[in-house]
């Protein structure tokens, strides 16, 4: 146990601070349950909710072909003296590109007075991409080198987080992947420069006083280096642990709504759209949606 309980929270800014200084931009995942799919982000979470299931699936750019979509599905096991072990999976299509991302989390959680929890956690894996050149639609057959020859790669995947944890209140911190992987595939147009990008979240619950509901507000921000970062500011109202209404707005320029329903069986769903003018001239306006459904094992 660490005695002195300002410890960790010193931690986690200090690891945020170190990580948003360094890091330089990645994948840029458009998530909108930022509450509930840091799973597959951040490793430190693995077994802070005991044993789970989960599976999410995000939509964007409704009514657009071919529009990116993407599927998560993660595995987090029950602590065994105080080590958790779990796994994710992440898959991203758009267009002719498919990337999945296969990787296995570890957390390790740390007493912190009465109060608190800290997990640190480890995620190590493997990414693929594949490029369906034959699906590409072509005016000529004429090489162009901006279209890349290689459709097949794979390149590894380290990663680190931290979370901090207590009855009312959470905050975290990660880096998905601190490896670039133009560093392991040669063919430049094909895989780009994807410098690590840093993962923040934090919220509470407030207690009302009427009905046994809460009010929980949360911050979610991601440090994109070379490109630009994102942050997302929302809550829900939650009745009785039972349902949660509630919604957010983006940096981006979206704003969203989200619907949230817990069983006494352990079976959470989720529903979230996103809609508005986003910014930037280029920007792509059509709305979307993100979908969680959850199981904890009792």
């Amino acid at each position: 146990m660490i005695k002195n309980s300002n410890y960790p929270v010193y931690l986690l800014i200090g690891i945020f601070l170190i990580t948003a200084n360094s890091t330089q931009a990645q994948v840029q995942e458009n998530t909108i349950l930022d509450r509930f799919n840091r799973n597959v982000f951040n490793p430190a979470y693995a077994g802070s909710e005991g044993k789970v299931i989960a599976f999410n699936t995000r939509s964007t750019w409704k009514g657009i072909a071919d529009a990116p979509k993407t599927n998560y599905f993660m595995y987090s096991g029950s602590p065994k003296k105080n080590l958790s072990f779990g796994l994710s999976v992440i898959s991203n299509k758009i267009y002719i590109d498919t990337r999945t991302q296969y990787a296995l989390d570890a957390s390790y959680k740390l007493k912190v007075g009465n109060r608190y929890n800290l997990f640190l956690g480890v995620k190590a894996g493997a990414t693929t991409k594949n490029s369906d050149l034959d699906e590409l639609d072509r005016i000529t057959n004429v090489e162009n080198p901006a279209i890349a020859q290689t459709d097949k790669a794979t390149f590894p995947v380290f990663g680190f987080g931290a979370l901090l944890k207590s009855e009312k209140f959470y905050a975290s911190v990660a880096i998905p992947n601190v490896l670039n992987p133009s560093k392991f595939v040669k063919d430049e147009v094909f895989i780009s420069s994807e410098k690590p990008s840093v993962y923040f979240l934090t919220g509470t619950s407030i207690e009302t006083g009427v009905f046994g509901s809460k009010i929980k507000p949360y911050l979610s921000a991601k440090i994109i280096p070379d490109s630009k970062n994102q942050t997302h500011i929302g809550g829900t109202f939650d009745f009785k642990d039972t349902v949660e209404v509630g919604g957010g707005y983006k940096s981006t320029g979206y704003t969203n709504i989200m619907l949230l329903v817990k069983t006494k069986s352990g079976l959470t769903m989720a529903y979230a759209y996103d809609f508005g003018t986003p910014n930037g001239p280029t920007a792509v306006t059509q709305s979307g949606y993100e979908f969680v459904l959850k199981f904890n094992f009792k």
